[in-house]
């Protein structure tokens, strides 16, 4: 089976080499195409082509990861995304996995996510898809999310990789120390923001944690309480009826299996 794997943070990003190792791990075909550069805030937008409707690609060595091809697009991750969906690079993708990004991804600040807008982009082609985010600046969020993205890749696989895009956020915790995985829907208010400032000449953006209390079972309370938060993004011209709840049922199977496995091996060691 062929992953592709992408982001918005940039093909140098360190967090889009763990999502690949992930990807890999069941011995997939795994292929990386992402924004030469940061991307972020870009939602599903493909950006502006400004030389005679062209963008440029260059293939790269993609962090000493053998037996891996990756593509750096001049353009947003959803362009590079809806180019390989579509077969512009000679093959298409079974699924598409984004991230794994660092800052949450909750609440209404998904609408502005390149990182879920590339998974969104996916979907809208009939590809299954899932994005992963986890704590900024945290090295044990993204070790914690690289664990937690195999089983959800898993679940993906189990329920037949139905045309839908999953948001999952993981919280900086040890994996032994997650108190779960649950599904919710995205709630009014993000665990991060954007905050702006004008000075008469120009905007200037901060990244702002919002408090909890969050409204409660959202996605952004799920993390709050070490949860991990698995969204189902249902589109408006969804063709499966059924897939959301395949997928909910497939994933919730699947990591009380990993989490089983996880304790046999801790058993062992011991």
């Amino acid at each position: 089976m062929r992953i592709l794997v992408t982001n918005d943070d940039g093909i140098e990003a360190g967090g889009l080499a763990s999502l690949a190792a992930a990807a890999g791990g069941g011995g997939h075909e795994i292929v990386v195409v992402a924004p030469s550069a940061e991307s972020s805030g870009s939602a599903s937008s493909l950006g502006v082509i400004r030389d005679r409707n062209r963008v440029t690609v260059s293939a790269r060595d993609f962090h000493g990861l053998d037996g891996i091809r990756a593509y750096a697009v001049d353009a947003p991750p959803a362009l590079g995304v809806r180019a390989a969906c579509s077969g512009a690079f000679g093959w298409k993708p079974d699924l598409v996995v984004s991230g794994i990004n660092p800052g949450f991804n909750t609440g209404r600040l998904v609408l502005h996510s390149g990182t879920v807008g590339a998974a969104l982009a996916a979907a809208s082609l009939n590809i299954c898809a899932a994005a992963f985010s986890t704590e900024a600046h945290s090295v044990l969020g993204m070790n914690t999310t690289t664990r937690v993205a195999e089983c959800v890749i898993s679940g993906l696989l189990d329920a037949g990789l139905p045309p839908v895009a999953v948001n999952v956020n993981v919280p900086a915790l040890p994996f032994p120390e997650l108190r779960g995985l649950r599904f919710a829907d995205p709630g009014p208010v993000s665990c991060d923001d954007v905050v702006f400032g004008f000075d008469g000449d120009s905007l200037s953006l901060r990244r702002r944690r919002n408090p909890p209390p969050y409204e409660d079972r959202s996605d952004a309370d799920l993390v709050a309480r070490g949860l991990i938060s698995v969204s189902a993004i249902a589109l408006p011209w969804r063709t499966d009826a059924n897939a959301e709840s395949r997928v909910v049922s497939a994933i919730e199977r699947r990591w009380i299996s990993f989490i089983d496995s996880d304790c046999r091996r801790q058993r062992q060691r011991a």
